[in-house]
């Protein structure tokens, strides 16, 4: 009895030693001055790889508790921002210690008046988290994934672990505000479906088209009546796919990519396979799992998880991107003196 009361004294000490040592960062977020609402933030130590997340307030303000000492990268992404999200490297916390850092989100508006994709977006999903009811379901039993979906990105999302090749082509993007990014030619965005961007599902027993409001090839197919890949695959931009269902989920496989295609902004050899997962929760919501895996570009399979709400009011347009195309030219980051 005395070793156990000893064991739990110790532990019990330690875990009040550690918490005592813990640091805390803190912030407020905003945008042009303004709050911005719920904004998820992460912590990832730099040393460990370890992640610490929360999300921000109504007001927000935004508090990482229980940091041990050491240097961080703190991130946050919100749609309808700038593309690229805001990163802080080498934050240095101390033990105990409460360190204030407030992140400025760069607006998405570049100009235009009453144009403020953020708050259209939150109504929204603010009229998405109002519908009821369970999944619809076809003619067949199988959930219906049909309707217009506003696309989100992963709240917290996984750094994609490449060899020094890709993450050295990573970098150069980067570094150059995305000008060698296919879009900036009008070439198709890339193949993870990430993005705030609008996709309608048109499903049917034997076929699920998915029809892109933001990409220079804005269709896709999803095979659903058990074909196999062709053995002769001609590479191509989306690559070639095919689906099952998994209970009430549809697990997608897509190979036969390009090397000219993107992972988000990185890039991939041609042995690059990737899984899609998409599980109607309810009327309003759609679960979405994509996970890359490539040995040529990878060190470990690539994972994103989102949340695409309902958006039953809207309807995608057309995107036209031929001709006159200037932003390969332009600094994108918005200046108070362009209009």
């Amino acid at each position: 009895m005395r070793v156990i009361l000893n064991f739990v004294l110790t532990v019990g000490f330690a875990s009040f030693a550690m918490a005592q040592d813990a640091g805390t960062v803190v912030g407020t977020v905003t945008s042009d001055g303004a709050a911005v609402a719920d904004v998820p933030v992460q912590a990832r130590n730099t040393v460990t790889g370890m992640m610490f997340r929360a999300i921000g307030s109504a007001t927000g303000d935004y508090t990482l508790p229980q940091l041990p000492a050491g240097t961080y990268e703190i991130s946050a992404t919100v749609p309808g921002f700038s593309f690229m999200p805001f990163v802080h490297s080498n934050v240095v916390l101390g033990a105990g210690q409460r360190l204030q850092l407030d992140i400025a989100l760069k607006s998405g508006n570049l100009g235009t008046i009453a144009d403020d994709p953020y708050m259209y977006l939150s109504g929204i999903r603010a009229k998405a988290a109002s519908l009821t009811g369970p999944a619809p379901r076809s003619a067949d039993g199988r959930p219906d994934l049909s309707g217009v979906w506003n696309g989100k990105d992963d709240l917290f999302p996984e750094r994609p672990a490449l060899l020094p090749w890709a993450a050295s082509i990573l970098n150069e993007r980067l570094q150059n505000d995305l000008k060698d990014h296919p879009n900036a030619r009008c070439l198709p965005a890339g193949l993870m479906q990430t993005g705030p961007f609008f996709r309608k599902f048109v499903q049917t027993p034997t076929l699920l088209v998915v029809l892109n409001e933001h990409d220079a090839l804005a269709f896709r197919q999803i095979f659903l009546d058990g074909r196999a890949h062709p053995q002769d695959l001609d590479p191509t931009w989306q690559g070639h796919a095919i689906g099952r269902w998994d209970g009430d989920t549809l697990v997608v496989d897509v190979v036969g990519f390009n090397e000219e295609s993107v992972m988000g902004v990185a890039p991939h050899t041609s042995q690059l396979r990737v899984t899609e997962r998409y599980r109607r929760r309810d009327l309003g919501h759609l679960d979405v799992q994509v996970t890359a895996e490539d040995p040529g570009t990878l060190t470990k399979p690539w994972t994103l998880n989102m949340v695409w709400d309902l958006a039953p009011e809207e309807e995608i347009l057309e995107y036209v991107c031929a001709e006159n195309i200037r932003n390969v030219h332009l600094d994108w980051t918005p200046t108070p003196s362009r209009q």
